[in-house]
């Protein structure tokens, strides 16, 4: 029969060991999410110049082919200003 401090001791021990396994599967989610979310902005302004140079080659002058890199960029932009 476990006495009270043995029934401590095993519950110390398991909420360190959660604690551990917890940060253990926050650390591997969170690190993959948060090198995505830094290079985001970088990538939305390569996409937005991207766009942009197939706009201006396909349909020069209709402003609608312009949208996608202006969204692309304002997005940029957006989460620059957040960050």
């Amino acid at each position: 029969m476990f006495t009270l401090f043995t029934l401590t001791l095993l519950c110390l021990a398991g909420v360190a060991a959660i604690s551990v396994v917890g940060g253990l599967i926050l650390t591997l989610i969170g690190l993959p999410l948060m090198l995505l979310f830094s290079l985001l902005p970088w990538l939305l302004r390569l996409a937005g110049v991207v766009l942009l140079a197939k706009a201006l080659l396909d349909r020069p002058f209709q402003w609608e082919s312009l949208l996608p890199a202006l969204a692309a960029f304002a997005v940029a932009g957006l989460i620059r200003f957040l960050s």
